[in-house]
């Protein structure tokens, strides 16, 4: 198994997004939303496709693989854990949101998968919402 980069797995999540909601993704959707330019990306997709991450033909659009889309569907989830920790605690959506882009990158898989039980457990459980309750009522 490698390690991507944190630049990398923007990559991959914007490439999961442009090709979800449009069937694929052209250098210059992922150039436009990375903010960087075209030869950057192309540059990215190489190092991408060369880890069998995606499907890439130069002037073609481009597509994740299995593994790819794998990797980017953890990434979505390991996002959302983050942002309803967060928002759970009170950070304001947009902050959530934003730290969550972050520190997604950054956390080990225990902890996002612990996070989650806790998260699971704090909104589905008696004990948790009296919790969680009790919490936001101590911030005043």
């Amino acid at each position: 198994m490698f390690e991507l980069s944190k630049s990398m797995e923007q990559y991959i999540e914007t490439i999961y997004d442009l090709q979800r909601d449009y069937g694929a993704a052209s250098v210059t959707d992922i150039a436009s939303d990375r903010q960087v330019k075209s030869p950057s990306v192309t540059y990215v997709l190489r190092k991408l496709k060369s880890l069998g991450l995606i499907n890439y033909k130069r002037y073609r659009s481009v597509t994740l693989t299995k593994q790819g889309t794998e990797i980017a569907e953890k990434l979505e989830r390991t996002h959302k854990t983050l942002r309803w920790f967060l928002e759970m605690i009170g950070v304001s959506p947009a902050i959530a949101d934003e730290d969550a882009c972050e520190l997604e990158h950054l956390v080990h898989r225990e902890t996002v998968e612990k996070l989650a039980q806790f998260v699971d457990w704090m909104k589905n459980s008696e004990k948790g919402t009296r919790w969680l309750q009790a919490f936001h009522t101590s911030e005043d």
